[in-house]
């Protein structure tokens, strides 16, 4: 019997299960931020990687729709390589005219054109174009059919000494000026003189002839290419 006049109290949990009870509230929680992170951290991994495959995707476009004229490599599956051989894309160069003007072989890309390694000092190149004329006559004959013609000097002649030829024998296209002969030995490997280069209106070599051509020949390629 109570004889001190106060409420009976409940019993109290022991110490040890209050402590245990907490401590598997706090595992649980531990347990749901760890979740909680391990989400977060998927998440943010998946995006990363996401980005990661984006900018990749971007800056392979960006090399492709950029990759300079001339590099000598493919930029996509099939495309056609650079180089001076028949089948290959022409390489670029830039050689100053007759009056110093800096002219590039892709300032007229989508046109077909003849590339014609000569020099004035050259005995073949002298009978080309001079004695059997068989050169003048097709570039006439074609007219406005006729390639795009570059021609260019490749014994490092002067343009002084160039002119007054090319004004005498009526010499067509657009005369260039190759004083190191770089373009002629190193770009495009030629050997001799005179050398025609005939090149689509993709910018494909589709003719190589190291030699003097006949009339019908010239034509003939000069129709090759699309003339």
């Amino acid at each position: 019997m109570n004889t001190s006049g106060n409420q009976p109290h409940a019993a109290e949990p022991p110490v040890a299960a209050v402590e245990e009870t907490a401590l598997a509230a706090a595992r649980r929680g531990e347990a749901q931020r760890r979740k909680r992170l391990s989400r977060r951290l998927m998440w943010s991994g998946t995006a990363l990687v996401l980005l990661a495959v984006a900018l990749s995707l971007a800056l392979d476009q960006h090399s492709t729709a950029h990759a300079p004229a001339g590099s000598g490599k493919s930029t996509t599956a099939g495309a056609i390589p650079v180089g001076p051989h028949e089948g290959q894309r022409a390489p670029n160069f830039t050689l100053p005219d007759l009056q110093g003007k800096s002219v590039s072989l892709y300032a007229f890309a989508g046109k077909p054109v003849l590339i014609h390694f000569w020099a004035v000092a050259c005995p073949t190149c002298q009978a080309e174009q001079a004695e059997q004329a068989d050169y003048l006559r097709a570039m006439r004959d074609l007219g406005t059919k006729a390639p795009t013609i570059l021609a260019v000097d490749a014994w490092g002649e002067t343009a002084s000494y160039i002119r007054p030829y090319v004004q005498k024998h009526g010499i067509p296209g657009i005369v260039l000026v190759d004083l190191s002969h770089g373009v002629f030995s190193n770009v495009y490997q030629s050997i001799g003189t005179p050398t025609a280069v005939y090149i689509d209106s993709r910018g494909v070599i589709r003719r190589m002839v190291t030699g003097q051509e006949s009339y019908a020949e010239i034509v003939a390629n000069a129709k090759l290419i699309g003339a």
